[in-house]
This record gives C-alpha cells, structure tokens and sequence, in this order.
C-alpha cells in the first residue's frame, strides 16, 4: 500500500476515534454488513473498505481509542512484528476476515495501521477483551449486524464487564463527507412465465403456513425473500436483482410492504408502476420505508405472536421487538425453504441460462487458447510478446463480452474473480482492487469464477485454465486431486434427508488422502434470479444443517490454494433430482447444469480411477453434444476447439 493510502486512512481512523469520542465509546466494531445484512454490497455501503482497504464479502474492523497494551497477557498477540509500531493509529485497530480473506487481506490492509486476524482463531471480542479496560464502551450499529452475532459479542465482552451499546447511526458515515448516493432502481415486474408460480399463490401457501404454527404475523427483511415472495426485481444492489424493502405478512392473508415510493416511478420513461404491479401481484398494503419501526411497536402493543429469522433479521429490528414486549418465534424465514426448492417452470429456465452460459464460457476459452497458441508454441519469447498487454482486467471484459451476446443476459450475477498465478492462491481476489491488474506471461495458470444473471436463471462457473508453458508436476497434480473431489460430490448418490454438512467430508476425500485440504465452503445455493449465493442450502462442514431437496440448486468447488504461486478451484452449479438408476428410485443425486469443458492438459490420468474418468469422458460428450447443437453463433474454429476440449481421455 502506498504512503499517500497510508496517509488517508490514518487520517480516517483518526476523525473516527474524533466521533467515538464525542459518543463516549472506547471502542467501536464495524461490521461488513448493512441493514439487509447483504453479502454484495454497493459503494455507499462498503464501510469495511472505506475505513481500511479491505474489499472482502465479510469481516469485522475494530478500532480502540482507549486500550491498555499491557494487558497483553490475557492471551492475543497485539503485535504481529508487521511494521512500524509507532503509526498515528498505535496498533489500536484490526481486521478481522474469515479463511477466504486471509491472504488477501494483508495485500489490501496498511500493517502500520491495522493488525489483522482470521477470526475462527481470533473474534474482534476476544481482541477487545485483550486491550481494554474492565467497565469500558464498545459501541455498534446493531442495523447492520445479525441479532445472532451481536448477542455472542454481547456475551463475551460481559464476562469481562465491558458494555456493549447500539450507536445512534453509523459512525462512519458521520465521517464519510463523499459517501456515494444510495441506489434506488425501479421495481422490474418478473413475469410467471419465468417465475411459475403467481405472487397470490405464494402469498397463500405463506398465511397458511402461518395458520399451522398459530401465529399471528411474520417480519420479512431480507429483499431476496421478499423478491421472491411478490415475484419482482430490480436493480437496488450490484451484482443482486433485487428491490431493498420490508414485508409484514399476516395469517389473514394481509401483507404490508414497507418501501421506498421512489421504486414505483421508472424514471427513464416516466412511467409509474403501481398499475402493472396491482395487475402482477393484487392488492397489498404499502406503507413508506420509514414507517417500519411504527409497525414494530404496533407488533408489540397488539399481543402479536411474530415469527421472526434472527439469521436474517439484523440486531436492531430484532432488540425492538424483544425490548418492547413482543411475542417472538424464531426460527428460519419461512419463505426460505420454498424460494431453495425450484419449480419445474424455474428448473427449466436454469436449463435454458447453462446452454447460454456454456455457449459464451466456450467461446471466451477458445479466444484464450488462441491467445496463448500453446499447443504451437515456438518459443517463451514469442509467446510473452503475445500476450503480455493482456491483463487479468481484459480477460474479465472478454468473458462478460461474450455473455452480453446471449439473449436474455442482464448482468453479471458477482464480481469476477479474474486472477493470474499467485492471484489465484486469494479464493475472493478482485483485480479492480489491485493496484495494477497482472499480466499475461508471467505464470502458468489462470483462474476464472464468473456467472450472470439472465431472464431465465442464474449461472457461476469457475475453470482453472492452462494459459502459459512449464507446467510443474506439483500443479498438475493438485489439478487432478481437485478435479476428484468434484467428482467424488458430482457422482454421489444420497437418501433423502441427508443435509449438506454430511456430504462435505466426501468431497474434500481425494485432497485429504495427499493431506491437503480447502478454507472454504464445497457448496452454496444459488437462486432463481436472485443470490448467486442463497440459503438455506449449503454444502460445508460448519453450517448446513438444512436437507437437500430436489429443486435446489447448489455449487460444487472445491479447491486448492498455494499461497504466493497459484489457485485451483473447479465450480459446476447442480441441481437435486430424484435418481433415475435401476432400484435406486428412493435415492437423490446431482444433475450437472453447467456445460462447459474441464482443461484436461492438467490431468495425470494415472491419479484418476475407470469411474472418474467415465464421468468426465460423459460429462465432456454431453458439453459437445448440448452446445454444439444449441450454438448457431458458433464459428468453425469454435466448433473445432470445442471437440478437442471435449475429447475423451
């Protein structure tokens, strides 16, 4: 980081700790989260990045204006011998990332400033007791952390008698003079030829759902539910299809939204929306988005019982409720469950977004191989002049350009992970974040994990391509035993009921016979339009208590990750279907919805068993098969790359 950066987040931190004190606080956590507990998050709501550099999906960043640094002995390393103690910040600030972020944290955070911590070994509470003083003030917006996580952060700082207390607002945005304008898009109508079943049904199943478990009402604060829910989109979030609003639904079929009225003026064409969506959805009540804590406490005056998703519900929404008398039922958002499980009409369209999606990845990769011409390759020097002005920002721009062709092709469903060599080893790295994208020419492998969204569906794919000469045997080996893994998950066959923590372990399998293994999670849900990455569904070992049901679709991709010299991970999105094999109809699998080819000039073929080699040598067959018969864009030289990336092994 330079000393300019350097310069500015001092001179952040120090306006910071300006507010902290004149709010009487010792300490302040700031979690990545807004008040839609959101995992993509637009530029007026990265407080994380604004306050320290980091870009990640998730973490913490804690800053102490009082600390005491000989309490060192209550077990944390203040000091990791990063750089110079004597910083304008003292050390009094860290961030705290998860197993994806490790690495490329400490490329993006100023060590003079920040300490940094992955917090599965370190929690920012843990930090805080380590520095602070007994009876001190740890302060946090409790709009934009998950009631969950604030109670366990609660807890722990009260076994050492320090408070934790709301803010009034966020402080960083007292302090953030050229905050970006909030986003506020027109609400898309999502017609049931796309979605397959109408708002009114939806919103049916929902009141009697409420009526089976004798409860009056339910809080709805997530956008994708509520998305779901009224059968709409937007364009509120980047890289989100979604409407940021609040729903109370009731068991007398009575809804109320609470929404920004700005979303029913489409202010391109002038057009207001309330007629089309009273046609699209019926009637409901709105009400405007400030109005929600009035129905909060209505909820708590009226002997209510509310069902509520603390996971999804953030801290503040949920204290009112407790704080105020009401009758809380927690447990998971009950449009959760039915918005995983996909309809045949949905089903179809993710069918329809994979050929898409298979036809544009096809085209990029056969552009890429005549890039490198490695297979003809006459020397490193021809080869380095060839490609060395392409970045890992231009190949990102090709690949989307290849997509905007494809009919129906609204956006891309999450940033690109574009990344060159050692910029693989970082699971979440984002060149727009470098400080100059890498270049071709300099490494042997290339690492892509991209998707979109289309009218029909959602797509996220990740290869792991041969893009330069010299190929070490370590990495064709890691190749191989990841390509296993992925097949070890692709080809299983499970009973129902079985959850997503007790299948993890079979793919992470193959890494751990060579004792390797991966930071992240093996799979996520993806939803219809939506999330590229939905719950409840997931397959990890730390959190996917939930069934897999046929209709939910979910990622496959384990990985493997060199720090300093390259990344492997291999992404195929599935869907859960009933299986078809002779006596095994009570049984589930996978169905593969992904249609583009694995790079086989990594593979060593003697790693691979007669079973994973069929399954690819399918797989590969199906590719050509479905994308050559849909692809009338397809060039001869594509059609011609396509068979040899798709020849059998």
């Amino acid at each position: 980081m330079s000393d300019q950066n350097n310069t500015i987040f001092s001179q952040r931190i120090i306006a910071l700790k300006e507010a902290m004190a004149q709010a009487e606080l010792d300490a302040l956590i700031i979690s990545h989260d807004d008040e839609f507990l959101s995992y993509e998050l637009n530029e007026d709501k990265e407080r994380i990045k604004y306050i320290s550099g980091f870009s990640g999906s998730a973490g913490y960043v804690v800053v102490a204006r009082n600390f005491n640094p000989q309490l060192e002995t209550r077990g944390i390393e203040l000091s990791n011998n990063r750089g110079d103690e004597t910083a304008v910040a003292e050390r009094s600030c860290a961030v705290f990332v998860d197993g994806r972020y490790v690495v490329q944290v400490k490329d993006q955070i100023d060590s003079r400033i920040f300490q940094d911590f992955d917090f599965s070994k370190v929690s920012p509470s843990n930090w805080l007791c380590s520095i602070l003083q007994k009876n001190s003030t740890v302060g946090i917006d409790a709009n934009c952390i998950s009631y969950k996580e604030y109670l366990s952060i609660e807890k722990d700082l009260a076994a050492l008698n320090i408070n934790l207390v709301q803010t009034q607002g966020n402080l960083v945005d007292r302090i953030w003079d050229d905050r970006p304008e909030e986003i506020v898009s027109p609400i898309r109508i999502f017609n049931d030829e796309y979605n397959g079943c109408p708002s009114t049904q939806k919103r049916k199943k929902l009141a009697e759902s409420l009526r089976d478990l004798d409860l009056d009402a339910t809080v709805i604060t997530d956008p994708e539910s509520i998305c779901w829910l009224l059968n709409i989109r937007g364009n509120d979030r980047k890289y989100l299809p979604i409407i940021n609003s609040r729903v109370v639904a009731y068991s007398n079929d009575a809804l109320e939204w609470y929404i920004n009225p700005e979303h029913f003026i489409d202010k391109e064409n002038g057009e207001d929306i309330h007629e089309r969506l009273h046609e699209h959805i019926g009637h409901v009540d709105i009400f405007p988005e400030d109005a929600f804590d009035d129905v909060l406490n209505r909820l708590c005056s009226s002997n209510c019982k509310v069902y509520v998703d603390p996971d999804a519900t953030n801290a503040h929404i949920m204290l009112s409720l407790f704080n105020g008398g009401a009758k809380v039922i927690e447990g998971l958002g009950l449009c959760q469950k039915p918005k995983s499980i996909k309809n045949h009409i949905e089903v179809a369209g993710e069918y329809k977004a994979h050929i898409k999606d298979g036809i544009a990845m096809c085209r990029f990769l056969c552009w890429l191989d005549n890039l490198t011409r490695l297979e003809a390759l006459e020397n490193d020097e021809t080869y380095v002049r060839r490609v060395e002005e392409t970045t890992e920002a231009d190949l990102a721009e090709r690949a989307e350009m290849f997509r905007k062709v494809e009919a129906g092709y609204i956006e891309p469903s999450f940033a690109t992970i574009s990344a060159l060599g050692p910029n693989a080893a970082m699971c979440h790295y984002n060149h727009e974040n470098a400080e100059k994208p890498r270049a071709m020419g300099q490494d042997s492998v290339y690492l892509i994990d991209s998707g979109a969204h289309y009218k029909d569906g959602t797509t996220d794919i990740t290869r792991t391509i041969l893009v330069g000469p010299h190929i070490s045997n370590e990495l064709r080996k890691m190749y191989t035993l990841v390509l296993k893994s992925h097949i070890s998950l692709a080809t299983l066959v499970f009973p129902k009921g079985t959850t997503g923590i007790q299948i993890d372990a079979i793919a992470r399998r193959p890494l751990w016979d060579y004792g390797e293994d991966f930071a992240h999670g093996t799979g996520h849900g993806v939803g219809h339009v939506l999330s590229v990455h939905e719950g409840p569904q997931c397959i990890s070992s730390k959190r996917s208590m939930i069934s897999l049901e046929p209709g939910m679709v979910i990622s496959n991709e384990p990985g493997f990750y060199k720090e300093g010299e390259f990344g492997i991970r291999l992404e195929n999105l599935m869907v859960v279907m009933p299986c078809t094999q002779p006596g095994m109809k009570h049984m589930l699998c996978f169905t593969p919805l992904t249609l583009v080819p694995f790079d086989t000039r990594f593979i060593i073929r003697e790693l691979l068993s007669q079973k994973e080699i069929d399954w690819l040598n399918n797989y590969h067959q199906n590719v050509n098969n479905v994308i050559t018969n849909a692809a009338t864009s397809l060039s001869d030289d594509e059609i011609v790359w396509l068979s040899k990336a798709t020849a059998a092994i």
